[in-house]
């Protein structure tokens, strides 16, 4: 089984074809002996059938059965045959015998059907038939023999004839098997070269194989397939890197250039306790924006076990909009909400309360001073639909698909990332993947729209 394992397709191929013409052409020339083994006993039994017949029409001719009397050599040069036995009983008197070679008659019993019997004491072994039958008043045994050695010459002919055939067949089949074995994974020795040539470096390059083989050709798409997504995760990789690179040299930089400032003389201990503040709270951005990262890879990568319940939307809503009182006022908005529909769903209550209320902060964050805040909820189809828009504020088109990327920035001016660390949209789009859905965002007459899309059950 070892050596197997080390053996290609193809050797394994023509191995496994050899084995099988082998098990057929063994059957075949096994069936082949057995069946001319057997036609051969019986037209031998056939012919001694006939010589009790011709003994059964001498008998009707006294004349004849007294010439065959006296000699013997006449029937025996008719019959052709040293090992030829032709013998007549009457009354367990030989009244003919005729039996060149002197074989030694086994005891016979009386019948009156042809009966036959193998003497296997002699070799080479004699095939007897006999039969009993009476003519007036006298009762005659008619035995007829005939050696075995002529039948197992052709016997044993034929038998070295299918023995040299079936060799001959299943080494052309194996040798048949090695070429289209060798022919047929022709395709696959190229898929191979041109896998070979892909890496880091080469992550563009696709398999081109021509092969009327359409396994191959599947295999082949299948591997392009797989590498477009391996492509795209890994310039999804590559950019998260750069972006979370980024990301950490800004405060990592901030804190080095105020203790550098700070450390350049002597301060006092106000000025001190003033600086720890600040890297504090530069500590908490770096901590928020680490907790949003896991929490991203994590649900990207289905570690993240959901514990959902029925929950009833209206109070859902009622209870984020009630967090969000304080922080509306301080603003001077108003935040409009509008549940359609009193209904519930399958949901992890947290994570869908954390989707909602990071639109809403955001819209508070970008929104303008005294304008509306419009939150609604309708349930559409299967799907529970919640549209948060924020009036009197619009984006440009063109960074509509980029959204709910990850550190995506529509005004670098605007660098305010203390609560989500930048990662706000990235993770009210997670949160709708653990839980089947998805997220829309489109400028509407009256401003930006942003829409949760959910299955109303698990």
């Amino acid at each position: 089984m070892a050596i197997m394992n080390r053996l290609s397709l193809a050797s394994r191929l023509s191995i496994a074809f050899s084995l099988i013409s082998c098990v057929v052409f063994i059957s075949i020339g096994g069936l082949s002996y057995q069946n001319f083994r057997e036609m051969v006993y019986i037209q031998q039994d056939k012919a001694l059938a006939a010589r009790i017949k011709r003994m059964e029409v001498f008998l009707t001719d006294a004349h004849t059965v007294q010439i065959l009397g006296k000699y013997p050599k006449l029937y025996e040069n008719m019959v052709g045959h040293e090992d030829s036995i032709f013998i007549v009983k009457e009354s367990a008197q030989d009244l003919i015998r005729i039996n060149p070679l002197q074989i030694k008659i086994p005891e016979l019993n009386y019948s009156n059907k042809i009966q036959y019997r193998n003497n296997t004491v002699e070799h080479p072994s004699t095939r007897f038939a006999f039969q009993s039958i009476q003519y007036g008043h006298k009762q005659y045994q008619l035995i007829a023999g005939q050696q075995w050695d002529g039948a197992n010459q052709i016997l044993s002919q034929y038998f070295w004839k299918v023995l040299f055939y079936s060799g001959l067949g299943i080494l052309l089949s194996s040798l048949l098997g090695f070429m289209v074995g060798h022919y047929l994974f022709r395709s696959m020795r190229t898929l191979i070269a041109e896998t070979s040539k892909i890496n880091v470096q080469k992550l563009n390059h696709r398999i081109e194989v021509e092969s009327t083989n359409s396994e191959v050709q599947q295999l082949s798409q299948a591997m392009n397939e797989m590498l477009d997504k391996i492509q795209q995760d890994y310039q999804k990789l590559a950019q998260f890197s750069e972006d979370i690179a980024h990301e950490l040299r800004t405060p990592l930089n901030n804190l080095m250039g105020q203790t550098q400032i700070l450390l350049s003389q002597p301060r006092k201990t106000e000025e001190l306790e003033n600086l720890l503040y600040s890297h504090l709270e530069e500590y908490e951005r770096l901590t928020k924006m680490i907790e949003s990262m896991l929490f991203i890879a994590r649900s990207e990568h289905d570690e993240q076990i959901l514990e959902k319940k029925s929950v009833n939307v209206k109070q859902l809503m009622r209870n984020v909009i009630d967090y969000f009182d304080c922080l509306i006022e301080e603003h001077q908005m108003t935040l409009q909400l509008d549940v359609m529909d009193d209904f519930n769903i399958m949901a992890n209550e947290a994570l869908i309360q954390r989707a909602i209320a990071n639109l809403i902060s955001n819209a508070i964050l970008h929104g303008r001073a005294h304008g509306v805040i419009a939150v609604a909820v309708k349930q559409r189809d299967l799907n529970c639909v919640m549209t948060i828009v924020t009036e009197g504020v619009f984006i440009d088109e063109k960074h509509l698909p980029y959204l709910f990327d990850r550190f995506y920035q529509v005004d670098e001016s605007r660098h305010q990332k203390a609560q989500t660390g930048g990662l706000g949209l990235a993770i009210v789009s997670s949160i709708m993947q653990l839980h089947a859905g998805s997220t829309e965002v489109e400028n509407r007459f009256e401003g930006v729209a942003f829409k949760l899309i959910l299955p109303l059950k698990n």
